[in-house]
């Protein structure tokens, strides 16, 4: 197995990870936002977490599926810059969120997308 595709696959794999602390802030945000309590506040995070934990059946298929072709592809045509990375991972969803309402779960979802995007570049960049 080449070098390239060992560190592609790494960070295909550890990339839909971020997902997890992502939605956690965005759990403790809402928590924040409509403050009741601490415990429903710290209850709020792990329900995010645990939400992270079953969207990593949707993330990682589709990492595998559209993230880590585009990402070789990019590589061959020595495009695999950051900026092009972030608009490449966001296409889809903003593709999508042409067709239905905006609303904050969209907006999470393009936060999600961009965080993984950047990990996965960022993965990919300091293994050596």
């Amino acid at each position: 197995m080449s070098m390239d595709l060992r560190k592609n696959l790494i960070a295909a794999i550890l990339s839909p990870l971020i997902v997890l602390p992502v939605l956690g802030f965005c759990y403790f945000y809402a928590g924040i936002e409509n403050y009741t309590s601490l415990s429903s506040l710290i209850s709020g995070v792990g329900f995010g977490v645990s939400i992270g934990m079953g969207s990593l059946f949707y993330f990682y298929p589709l990492m595998f599926i559209y993230g880590l072709p585009i990402s070789l592809l990019l590589q061959k045509l020595n495009l695999f810059k950051l900026p092009v990375v972030l608009i490449l991972s966001i296409l889809p969803v903003f593709l999508l969120s042409l067709f239905s309402e905006f609303n904050r779960a969209t907006l999470v979802l393009h936060l999600l997308v961009l965080s993984m995007g950047l990990t996965s570049w960022l993965i990919y960049n300091k293994l050596r």
